[in-house]
């Protein structure tokens, strides 16, 4: 009599998977709960920081001996462009205010004129 069961590689994988999971995950909680497991990350966050600060050392200095900006001197200048740019709006403004002013003036003494040529065209 044959079996009607067919081979489903699919569902072995999965048992397997499970096995495995299950066998390495206990084994690897009870490990990061050790404190060996500490300081092995502490060790690797010293190495970790000192590498990422001498990168940024030889940065600076491949940047400055090829004669190019660094981060901190490009953002230097975008703070200056950004104050400059509030003093020329606030110049215009100004500029503007006082421009409007003196034209308001300019017509009410041309107003004025006119008025006063026309009374005496009048009289």
């Amino acid at each position: 009599m044959a079996s009607n069961q067919t081979f489903d590689p699919v569902q072995m994988w999965k048992s397997w998977y499970d096995l495995v999971e299950k066998t390495w995950g206990k084994s690897m909680d009870d490990f990061v709960k050790t404190s060996e497991y500490s300081a092995m990350v502490g060790e690797y966050q010293k190495w970790f920081f000192y590498s990422q600060e001498q990168y940024k050392k030889w940065m600076d200095q491949f940047l400055n001996e090829n004669n190019m900006p660094s981060k901190e001197e490009i953002a230097r200048v975008a703070q200056l462009v950004i104050q400059l740019e509030e003093k020329v709006e606030k110049l215009d403004e100004r500029l503007d205010d006082e421009v409007m002013a003196r034209l308001d003036e300019i017509k009410a003494t041309l107003e004025k004129s006119a008025k006063s040529s026309a009374k005496k065209a009048n009289a």
